[in-house]
């Protein structure tokens, strides 16, 4: 993604992996393959595999820096990662390349922001040193919805646990908070002025949205309220991962129509290419336009439509 600002914020990210996934009804259950084949047509060939038949899928972090702090969004899956299955036990070095090409050590991150707690967005939460989790940016506060951890958590102590899921919650989560790192807040918590969650839930438990506004410029990190631009055009299509899709529609729709039509800034987790972008009004739905470049500035004009006007 191209770094851009929003006002005196600078946003950039970088890749742990990206390429081709999941097929559209496999990732969309209730999707029906003739419409997302025939919206997908429509939209920029990044976005979709045809020859493959699978959306495109990035695992990406965020970097935020701004006047005061040096933020990271979602940490992807990590490394040494026990159970998180064969599909996730790709090469990490991508993450941490990208991450020292930002110029950064982990020293200098101030505060983490895990939007949820599914194991592709803490699992860099934790290293593994000399045999014991720890976490990886030593200097940082991490910010985890309430309502989000502690249903994992939950999950993690009952006698009939999930041991896939639960060990996210024991590697990832746990020794940060064993470490005095963590801080529980709910889900329209506020940092300062300018930096405040709102609510998605549905996806995960406790899922929320990081909100970033200087000046006059607004932002917002959406982690997985929506994984592909299919879900602006279908909003009631939940993905396979989401415990209450029909609470994961209502959040979408009520997130997306709160965006359309401003110069709101959407900050999407999963999207590739640019990532960023805007939301249009489209009848009783929405449309993803990637953000654009003019001379060197983000605009809304002219960015690339998912749908035709």
């Amino acid at each position: 993604m191209r770094a851009f600002h929003v006002g005196d914020i600078l946003v950039s990210s970088f890749i742990e992996r990206e390429g081709p996934w999941r097929a559209p009804t496999v990732m969309f259950p209730t999707a029906d393959k003739a419409t997302a084949l025939a919206h997908l047509k429509k939209m920029s060939p990044e976005v979709y595999d045809a020859a493959q038949d699978l959306l495109v899928i990035t695992y990406q972090s965020f970097v935020v820096r701004t006047p005061k702090h040096n933020i990271l969004i979602d940490t992807c899956v990590g490394d040494h990662k026990p159970l998180r299955g064969p599909a996730l036990e790709y090469s990490k070095q991508p993450w941490l390349d990208g991450f020292a090409a930002h110029g950064l050590q982990f020293e200098d991150i101030d505060y983490v922001f895990c939007t949820h707690l599914h194991v592709d967005h803490c699992g860099w939460n934790t290293r593994l040193i000399n045999g014991k989790w720890v976490p990886t940016f030593p200097n940082a506060t991490y910010i985890f919805g309430k309502k989000e951890y502690e249903a994992w958590e939950a999950m993690a102590l009952e006698e009939e646990r999930n041991e896939r899921r639960s060990v996210v919650w024991e590697d990832s989560c746990l020794p940060v908070v064993e470490a005095g790192q963590a801080k529980l807040v709910e889900a329209d918590f506020e940092l300062e002025d300018g930096i405040w969650l709102t609510p998605a839930f549905g996806h995960s438990p406790g899922q929320v949205c990081v909100n970033f506004r200087s000046k006059s410029d607004h932002a917002i990190f959406t982690g997985d309220m929506m994984h592909h631009a299919l879900q602006c055009v279908e909003p009631d299509w939940s993905t396979c991962f989401c415990p209450s899709p029909e609470e994961a529609a209502e959040s979408r729709k009520r997130i997306l129509a709160s965006v359309a039509d401003t110069d709101t800034i959407v900050i999407p987790a999963h999207f590739p290419g640019q990532t960023a972008g805007y939301v249009d009004s489209a009848g009783d739905a929405w449309r993803w336009r990637t953000m654009e470049f003019d001379n060197g500035i983000p605009t809304r004009e002219g960015g690339k439509q998912t749908m035709p006007v």
